[in-house]
């Protein structure tokens, strides 16, 4: 705990040397997306997004060193616009998640909120950091066969250590989503395959 504080000062100290004075260091809001076809329908699709089995999913070794907690499941507490999804992870902590759309078979949007102390590359509070996770949404689009399932994720950078986490973020949450993407897709087509 005392070398993450450390290092956490560190940081915070340093990031004013690497951006100068004139670096604009407000708040900034940032979005990524990524999507996936899966060889399934839309309410299979909408089963595992909703209710996914995310202890299923192999938790890749570069996500363990770069200090990503392995996420265990998450579930919906009280479905619909207003009701509530948390997602349990291998550190003890979890995300609250409000939800906003619920359209289902469709799209499926919500708020993070992390428990407080819940950190993220071993020193970033997700909860009172320089980056935060805003919001995400699952969009469903059915194509014959197949699903189309888009994942977005808004966050925000804060100040210079915010400024300075700018691409390590994004490149973080782009191996994130992939891998939720990957493992909701193989999940979906399973059950698909099981039920026909």
């Amino acid at each position: 705990m005392r070398k993450t504080r450390q290092l956490s000062r560190a940081l915070y100290e340093l990031a004013p040397l690497a951006f100068p004075a004139k670096a604009d260091m407000r708040t900034k809001r940032h979005r990524i997306e990524h999507s996936v076809n899966i060889a399934a329908s839309a309410p299979c699709v909408w089963r595992e997004v909703t209710q996914v089995d995310i202890a299923s999913f192999r938790h890749p070794a570069y996500l363990s060193i770069l200090g990503i907690p392995k996420p265990l499941r998450a579930e919906v507490t009280r479905p619909g616009v207003g009701g509530a999804r948390l997602a349990f992870f291998a550190n003890g902590r979890r995300f609250s998640q409000e939800i906003t759309e619920w359209q289902p078979c469709e799209r499926y949007a919500f708020t993070f909120n992390p428990d407080p102390g819940f950190r993220v590359a071993y020193c970033l509070d997700l909860s009172d950091g320089p980056f935060r996770i805003l919001e995400g949404a699952y969009q469903l689009r059915p194509m014959g066969a197949e699903t189309r399932l888009c994942l977005a994720s808004d966050y925000e950078l804060r100040g210079a250590v915010g400024a300075c986490l700018r691409w390590p973020v994004r490149l973080v949450l782009h191996l994130f989503q992939t891998y939720l993407l990957r493992g909701i897709r193989i999940n979906s087509e399973r059950r698909e395959l099981a039920s026909a």
